[in-house]
């Protein structure tokens, strides 16, 4: 008996996307909430996903010719597209949006930390490489149906742009905003592995999670889905790096150079970027 709430019902047999076609599938039970949403937690923790993609473009419109920057909030509203299709489906097409999502907002970041020093036709060629290689892995990820070379790919990826973004934040000479950047690259950094660890301890304890929450019950038990925390707390981690990558690309020039860009926060605290007065000559 659930100490608070209701007890955890029984999946069903079957659900509306049955049967499951996907390579993996997590700790938290399918369609026990409805029938027609899979992995229900896993599914609307998304939204954080979405809500922090719309606030980075809402954000932008200083920066609406920087089409890097406007192009990695978008794929970060496209990797929570793609793992809403994944988690509320279990299918392997779905499967393969998901992470293949999460893969190309990853390679357009690393574009955008390398690429924007660099002349037009480098950038081009730059460009056209990372397109290429991630479209590579996507073949042989859907010829293999494995998705080890995936998070490999995506964990060298991550340490990429995390060393590029070290290496760009010693180039900052104003004192004010290399301390603003510190704290973004830290509170991203932090961020995004917390929500790693808990995304691995949702994988190899998922027996005693489901125990507990048995125990709690529903609603409460549903805050021990961990893979859930692992979508919201990589969307807020990924946020911040943008927020880093987009502050130092215009700080470097490659927007309007009279502008005067600094950070901000209101609601929740969530970072955002701000233009202040123009340059007086």
């Amino acid at each position: 008996m659930a100490i608070f709430g209701w007890t955890y019902p029984s999946p069903p047999p079957a659900g509306f996307w049955s049967p499951r076609t996907s390579t993996m599938n997590f700790c938290e039970l399918d369609y026990i909430v409805t029938p027609y949403i899979a992995e229900f937690v896993n599914t609307m923790s998304n939204l954080a996903y979405l809500y922090l993609a719309w606030r980075g473009l809402f954000c932008s419109e200083r920066r609406a010719g920087d089409y890097a920057i406007l192009l990695s909030y978008l794929q970060l509203a496209g990797v929570g597209v793609g793992s809403i299709a994944f988690h509320s489906t279990l299918k392997f097409p779905a499967q393969i949006v998901d992470e293949m999502a999460m893969l190309y907002a990853t390679a357009t970041v690393i574009y955008a930390v390398f690429a924007f020093r660099l002349r037009p036709l480098v950038q081009l060629m730059l460009g056209l490489s990372f397109f290429t290689g991630s479209l590579v892995i996507t073949i042989l990820h859907i010829q293999q149906e494995n998705s080890l070379a995936h998070r490999v790919c995506f964990a060298l990826m991550v340490i990429v742009v995390a060393a590029r973004c070290t290496w760009l934040l010693r180039g900052v000479g104003n004192a004010a905003i290399r301390s603003e950047m510190k704290r973004l690259a830290l509170v991203g950094s932090v961020t995004f592995l917390a929500g790693f660890l808990l995304w691995l301890v949702d994988v190899f304890s998922c027996d005693d999670l489901r125990g507990i929450r048995q125990i709690l019950g529903m609603p409460l038990g549903m805050l021990l889905e961990l893979h859930s925390w692992w979508h919201i707390l990589t969307a807020f981690g990924v946020y911040y790096y943008l927020i880093f990558v987009e502050y130092i690309r215009l700080q470097s020039g490659v927007m309007d150079r009279g502008a005067v860009v600094r950070l901000s926060r209101d609601y929740f605290l969530i970072p955002r970027l701000v233009a202040l007065p123009e340059k007086q000559e």
